[in-house]
């Protein structure tokens, strides 16, 4: 019986991880998820980012108590003048609804105000904004901080993660995409 025991523990331990929430993590493939997990702007339910012609796509989750989030938003505003054309599309993942924990209590955060249809000096930044599923993203996927930035290649892959905000980010993903773009001239015409 106790040598029965034992591997019935081990697989329990392996698996257990296995069904709770994903990290995003560089070189995983986060989206398309299960399941929805975004809402685009008519409010349809979406499991995926909606395709974009820029091969790049860099990606903020966003969250409403988190002055930093705002911050991080300037920096990719901040930063896309430097990417090489038309080979970055952003997108601006939206929380709404979200519990906050604080030492008064839990409590849930009020609900976005709707996202003005270009972002604030966002100028010719290429830009999606959605709205994570109230929920539904954070059970499909693990956060311990934010905001998040990644910064997903033509393939859909994590190439690079930011978490949280720091004075020089900007600087940070303008070096990132231009050491991962290909050079300007060998764009094809019109990129």
């Amino acid at each position: 019986m106790r040598n029965a025991v034992l591997p019935a523990a081990l697989a329990v331990a392996l698996l257990l991880p296995a069904c709770g929430p994903k990290a995003i993590t560089v070189g995983s493939r986060p989206f398309p998820s299960g399941r929805p997990v975004f809402t685009d702007a008519s409010g349809s339910p979406l499991e995926a980012l909606p395709a974009a012609k820029e091969p790049w796509r860099l990606v903020l989750l966003d969250f409403p108590w988190c002055p930093a989030c705002a911050d991080a938003w300037k920096a990719v505003v901040e930063a896309f003048p430097s990417f090489p054309p038309g080979t970055v599309h952003a997108y601006r993942v939206r929380f709404d609804r979200e519990t906050l924990i604080s030492r008064a209590g839990r409590r849930e955060v009020p609900p976005l105000l709707p996202a003005p249809r270009e972002a604030p000096g966002a100028g010719s930044l290429p830009v999606t904004t959605l709205t994570a599923l109230p929920g539904a993203f954070l059970e499909e996927y693990r956060l311990s901080q934010a905001p998040v930035l990644l910064l997903l290649s033509p393939e859909g892959m994590v190439a690079r993660r930011w978490t949280g905000y720091a004075v020089g980010l900007a600087g940070e993903l303008s070096a990132e995409v231009r050491k991962r773009s290909p050079h300007p001239s060998s764009l094809p015409p019109g990129r």
